[in-house]
Formats: structure tokens, C-alpha cells, sequence
């Protein structure tokens, strides 16, 4: 298995802004949703509080939001709320995996591996290939 290489994970017009998409690619559950300035973004399924589903969430502005209690990640995998926190400040550790995307040719890409380094683009004939 190739990890370091762009996937396909939707066409553009499969996502949206008013609901998280739920793709599952080499195994792994990603939630896919687009943010408030129409940004493709590709995280992780799982919550890291529970375990839920985020793709069974919703899309508030630029977070995801878990149905389950409500945390919400931005696009980065950061933890934007924490409805049961008043005061602010969410721990650094509550992220979820986020994965650089780029989307051409009217295919949403994510770059699965470690490292962008000398990986280029996906090409016009992958997503011909992939649509």
C-alpha cells in the first residue's frame, strides 16, 4: 500500500456545506465536509471523547460537531468546543487527525502519509482516472 500518495476521496459536488460526508479509504473512516468558505476538509471519523462519529455530526461554521456531545473540530483537527467547558480553555490534546487536501479537476485528493515533501499534486489523468 502506497500511504505517501494524493487519494480521491469524493467528487466536488458529492460534498457539501450542510452535512459531514463519511468516506472510508484503505480501512480508515474519514469525515469529509466542507467549511464555511466552501474549503474541502478530510478528518478523522472518530472523536477522540468518545469514539463517536463525526460524520454523523454536523457542520457549524468552520467545525464539524460530534452528535454525540457536541465537541467540534476545525479543519486543522483541532478542538474548537467543548460545550461541558465555560471557561474556554480546551486541552491541546483534544484534536483528531486532519489531512492535507487539494481538490482539481472536480476531485476532492487526500494526502494520507507523513510527508508532503517531493509528493506532487495529483494530476488531470488521476482524476480522469478516478471519475
Amino acid at each position: 500500500m502506497y500511504i505517501n500518495f494524493w487519494y480521491p476521496i469524493c467528487t466536488s459536488e458529492e460534498l457539501t456545506t450542510e452535512a459531514p460526508k463519511l468516506v472510508e479509504l484503505l480501512g480508515v473512516r474519514l469525515a469529509t465536509f466542507r467549511d464555511s468558505t466552501g474549503t474541502a476538509q478530510v478528518l478523522s471519523d472518530t472523536c477522540v471523547h468518545r469514539g463517536g462519529s463525526l460524520s454523523q455530526g454536523k457542520i457549524e461554521g468552520d467545525s464539524v460537531t460530534c452528535a454525540y456531545h457536541g465537541w467540534s473540530f476545525d479543519g486543522s483537527g483541532k478542538c474548537t468546543k467543548i460545550p461541558q467547558i465555560k471557561d474556554g480553555k480546551i486541552p491541546a490534546r483534544a484534536k483528531v487527525d486532519a489531512y492535507p487536501v487539494h481538490e482539481a479537476y472536480g476531485v476532492v485528493f487526500a494526502f494520507l502519509g507523513l510527508s508532503l515533501i517531493h509528493i506532487s499534486e495529483p494530476t488531470r489523468q488521476e482524476a480522469i482516472s478516478y471519475a
